[in-house]
């Protein structure tokens, strides 16, 4: 856990920081639906598997359209595949604390979003059937995913009052094998979220 508390650590210096030198501040939590899915080598008929997102976000006023936001999110990620033979689901799924940052643009209730997101696993199973295996994280040929997620986020939404609806995409860009295993298969899978969320706000205007 002890990259996930520098993260967390680094955020909070960050708002405490930030929060004094800029005109206007929000704050808000957010939770909404995740379809995540995997891309790459060889990853097979891999289908969208439901998951979610859950976190807090704090938003630093630019100008009068122009802004950062900042979160600290719980995001569900992963894939599942079908296998016709046992007529049943095997499900990959893992959850990681995610910290996106993003240059905002807002205009008469329109929202949009894009910037950087960097993620830690904290807790993963593979399940099919009944049946379920936790998940290692680490970069050996013994562990199951690299702990470390990063990639580019893309947000469009619409605000109403204090609530905002958004529509989202997360483009993985790195490699979740473990380098031990990509390094000797020379493999590479990225994770992909399509998201839906609601975001609750206060503060600024």
């Amino acid at each position: 856990m002890k990259k996930q508390s520098v993260v967390i650590l680094f955020v909070m210096l960050f708002l405490g920081v930030t929060s004094t030198g800029f005109s206007q501040v929000r704050f808000g939590v957010k939770a909404g639906l995740n379809l995540a899915n995997v891309s790459g080598d060889e990853v097979g008929d891999t289908k969208m598997l439901p998951t979610f997102l859950i976190g807090g976000q704090a938003e630093f006023g630019l100008s009068d359209n122009l802004g950062l936001g900042v979160g600290l999110q719980l995001n569900g990620k992963g894939f599942k595949v079908a296998d016709d033979l046992l007529g049943e689901d095997f499900k990959y799924s893992v959850m990681y604390i995610q910290v996106p940052v993003l240059l905002q643009y807002r205009n008469s209730g329109f929202f949009a979003g894009v910037g950087p997101y960097f993620g830690f696993a904290v807790s993963g199973k593979a399940k099919a059937g009944g049946n379920s295996i936790s998940l290692e994280f680490g970069n050996s040929e013994n562990d199951d995913l690299a702990p470390l997620d990063y990639g580019a986020g893309f947000e469009l939404g619409y605000e109403f009052s204090n609530i905002r609806a958004t529509a989202s995409y997360n483009l993985g860009l790195a490699n979740i094998v473990p380098k031990d295993i990509a390094d000797a298969e020379d493999v590479s899978v990225k994770n992909t979220v399509i998201g839906i969320a609601v975001a609750y706000l206060f503060g600024g205007e």
